[in-house]
């Protein structure tokens, strides 16, 4: 089986980090990858700054991009990409996991669930259907 896990620049709770996550579920679902095991924010090597919203955000385009025709996930793939990579060199570090979530409930803020919202308007706006 082949799969992968994701590394976006950007920290959670930002458009960009959400953004990256979703180019790559893209991708590896139309691809035919068998596995998309999760996100690792931050590049992954950043303490508390990975969180379940941006795992929801990857499950959820991988299943908006199955069945799709390739060349339609290479036309949004080809505008969603340009949002984006100009800023890898100073990507937003974006907030710790305890600012993201109430850590009591474990349920994402308010703040993020707005920032989730927005990239995936974003998403849609480009063509994919959720």
């Amino acid at each position: 089986l082949s799969g992968n896990q994701y590394y976006p620049c950007a920290g959670p709770c930002t458009e960009m980090c959400l953004l990256e996550a979703s180019a790559q579920s893209m991708n590896d679902t139309a691809s035919g990858r068998e596995i998309l095991s999760g996100v690792a924010a931050a590049k992954g090597v950043v303490t508390d700054k990975t969180t379940g919203m941006e795992a929801r955000m990857m499950g959820e385009v991988a299943r908006a991009t199955a069945g799709m025709e390739i060349s339609e996930v290479n036309k949004i793939i080809s505008k969603l990409v340009p949002l984006y990579e100009k800023n890898y060199a100073s990507a937003p570090a974006g907030k710790t996991f305890q600012e993201c979530y109430d850590v009591k409930t474990i349920t994402p803020t308010e703040e993020y669930v707005q920032v989730y919202n927005s990239a995936r308007r974003q998403l849609e706006d480009l063509g994919l259907v959720f």
